[in-house]
C-alpha cells in the first residue's frame, strides 16, 4: 500500500466536482494489469475496472453506481450533495467520457441510483454497450416480465401498508412509528420514500440511456466475453434460469451460510405472511364489528375478572396493567416487513454475476476477480452446474472459477445470505483481497447493525486473507505484511470530497 496522501484543505460547503475535469488521480492504469477503482459510497456499489483494450487503449468497464437512500454526505448532515455525484464526475474524467461497457447487476437503488444522481456527468459519457442479466429482458423473457409484475404488485402492497401506518389508532402510535421506520429502511433499497415514486425503475432507464440502445442481456454459460488482446475474459455465472434456485434466498442446510442467530424461525414464515399481506391489502384481521377498544374493556365485568385483575375489587393477584402482551395491535401490518424482505431478496437474486479471468486463454491457473453483485444463496448454488466444457482446450466450470478467485467483491454488503459457505467462500483458497461495500454507521442507524455486515463473514474473510479487507466505510484493514506486493492499494481523493475511492491493481499473467 502506498503512503496516504496529505490531507487536503477542507472544501467549501457543498463544493461540487465539475464533470469532465480530470482529478489529480485520473491517471491511465498500466496496460499490463487490472485496475479496480472502488468508490466508497457506503451501502452501495460502484466499481470502475480498467483493463488492456484494443490498440493500446484502456478498456473501461463500470459495474453499478448507486447508494442507499440513507447515505447522504453533505456537510453536517445536509441532504446535498450525493456522494455518487462526485463518483460520476470522476468516472467521466478518468474515462474521458468513453465507457466500453456498463453493467447494471440488478434493479436496486443502491446499485443504480448514481445514474440519476450523477446524470450531469453521465450525460457527457457514452457506453459501447450496457450489460444486464437475462432477468431484465422483459421483451424476450417471460420470467423477466413476471418478475417485473411481481415487483410492481409488491411495492403497491407495501405502500398500502405504510399508508396505514401514517394514521394509526392512538393506542398503537409507538408500534406504528417503529414499524414504519423499519419499512422505510427497506424501501431505501428500492429507491422509495414518500413522494419519490418508482425511482429504481427511473435509475434503470438512465443506465440504459448510456448505451444509446445497445444493450446485451447475459446468461450463465454463454460464451465468455473476451478482451480485445486475449489477455482477459469474463465468464457469466448467474443469475440462474432454474426458478426454484432464483426464489431461494436463504441458507437451508448447515454449511450453506454463516451464522445469523434469531432469524431462522422467522424466515420459515416469510412467504406465507407475504401472500397474506397482498391478499388482505393491509386490512386488520377482524372487522370493526368484532372489535372492542382496549380502554372500553376496563369497565366490563368479564374483562375485569379475567384480564384487569389489579382493577377488580379483591383481586388475588396483580397482572401487567397495560395488557400489551395480549394485544394483536398492528401484527397484521408487521407482515409487511417480512414481505418487503422477501421482495428485496428476490430482486437481489437476479444479480448478474461476473467472473473476470486474467491471463492467457489456454492457462488453467489464471487468477479470477469475482463480482457477485447481491446474489443470494440460490444464485450461488447454481454456479456449480455452469460449465464451459472446451474453452481453448480446457474445461472451465463455476466451481473452478470460485477456486481460483483472488479478489472477491463481497455479496450484498456482507449480509448473511449473500455469501455461500461450503462451495463458496470456503473454496476460495487463493483469496487475497476482499472488497466490502458497507457503512456501519448507516447500518446502525437503520437497526441492521447485527446483520449488515454480518460479523461472522468479516471475521472469516480476515482469517482467510490475513485481514486484507477493503471496506467502503473504514478503508483498508490489514497488517502491513498481509498482502503480497503484487497488489497495490492506494487511497484516492478528488477535489471536494476526500477519500472517494480506493484503487487496487493486479498484474495480468503473461504466457
Amino acid at each position: 500500500m502506498t503512503a496516504p496522501r496529505p490531507t487536503k484543505k477542507a472544501p467549501k460547503k457543498n463544493a461540487a466536482v465539475k464533470p469532465g475535469k480530470a482529478s489529480p488521480d485520473a491517471k491511465v492504469a498500466p496496460f499490463d494489469c487490472l485496475r479496480i477503482r472502488m468508490y466508497r459510497l457506503g451501502i452501495g456499489d460502484c466499481f470502475l475496472l480498467t483493463l488492456p483494450g484494443a490498440a493500446g487503449t484502456p478498456f473501461h468497464l463500470l459495474i453499478d453506481c448507486g447508494t442507499h437512500t440513507s447515505e447522504r454526505t453533505g456537510p453536517e448532515g445536509n441532504r446535498d450533495p450525493w456522494r455518487t455525484e462526485a463518483a460520476a464526475a470522476d468516472i467521466a474524467a478518468v474515462t474521458r467520457g468513453r465507457l466500453n461497457a456498463v453493467v447494471g447487476t440488478h434493479e436496486h437503488w443502491d446499485h443504480l441510483s448514481g445514474f440519476l444522481q450523477g446524470k450531469a456527468a453521465f450525460e457527457q459519457c457514452e457506453a459501447d454497450a450496457v450489460w444486464c442479466s437475462w432477468a431484465e429482458d422483459i421483451v424476450n423473457e417471460p420470467v423477466a416480465r413476471e418478475l417485473l409484475g411481481l415487483r410492481s404488485k409488491a411495492q403497491d402492497a407495501l405502500w398500502a401498508a405504510r399508508a396505514r401506518l401514517e394514521t394509526p389508532d392512538p393506542e398503537h402510535i409507538a408500534e406504528a412509528v417503529a414499524l414504519r421506520d423499519r419499512l422505510s429502511a427497506l424501501f431505501g433499497f428500492f429507491g422509495e420514500s414518500p413522494g419519490m415514486g418508482e425511482r429504481a425503475r427511473d435509475a434503470a432507464v438512465a443506465l440504459l440511456a448510456l448505451g444509446r440502445g445497445r444493450v446485451r442481456y447475459l446468461s450463465p454459460g454463454a460464451p465468455p466475453i473476451e478482451g480485445p488482446g486475449g489477455e482477459w475474459r469474463i465468464f457469466v455465472l448467474g443469475p440462474p434460469r432454474d426458478l426454484s434456485l432464483l426464489r431461494r434466498d436463504q441458507p437451508r442446510r448447515p454449511g450453506e451460510g454463516y451464522p445469523l442467530a434469531g432469524l431462522a424461525a422467522a424466515e420459515r414464515n416469510v412467504a406465507a405472511v407475504g401472500v397474506a399481506l397482498e391478499a388482505s391489502n393491509s386490512d386488520p384481521p377482524f372487522k370493526t364489528s368484532f372489535q372492542i377498544r382496549l380502554a372500553d374493556t376496563r369497565g366490563m365485568a368479564f374483562f375485569q375478572r379475567r384480564y384487569w385483575n389489579n382493577a377488580a375489587p379483591g383481586a388475588a393477584r396483580d397482572e401487567e396493567p397495560t395488557q400489551d402482551f395480549r394485544r394483536i395491535g398492528l401484527a397484521h401490518l408487521g407482515s409487511a416487513e417480512a414481505f418487503a424482505l422477501k421482495h428485496d431478496r428476490l430482486t437481489n437474486n437476479t444479480s448478474l454475476v461476473l467472473a473476470l479471468e486474467l491471463g492467457p486463454a489456454t492457462a488453467r491457473d489464471n487468477p479470477v476477480a469475482l463480482f457477485a453483485g447481491d446474489a443470494q444463496i440460490g444464485n450461488w448454488l447454481s454456479w456449480r452446474d455452469v460449465v464451459w466444457p472446451d474453452y481453448h482446450g480446457r474445461r472451465v466450470s463455476g466451481a473452478d472459477l470460485i477456486a481460483r478467485t483472488e479478489i472477491y467483491k463481497v455479496g450484498h454488503h456482507a449480509s448473511h445470505n449473500a455469501t455461500l459457505m461450503e462451495g463458496g467462500l470456503e473454496s476460495m483458497r487463493r483469496l487475497r483481497l476482499a472488497l466490502v461495500t458497507v457503512s456501519q454507521t448507516t447500518a446502525t442507524k437503520l437497526h441492521w447493525e447485527k446483520s449488515l455486515p454480518r460479523h461472522s463473514i468479516l471475521k472469516r474473510l480476515a482469517e482467510m486473507v490475513g485481514e486484507a479487507v477493503v471496506r467502503s466505510d473504514t478503508g483498508i484493514e490489514r497488517r502491513p505484511e498481509a498482502v503480497a506486493p503484487t497488489i497495490v492499494l492506494s487511497e484516492g481523493t478528488v477535489p471536494g470530497l476526500e477519500d472517494l475511492y480506493v484503487d487496487i491493481e493486479l498484474p495480468i499473467p503473461k504466457p
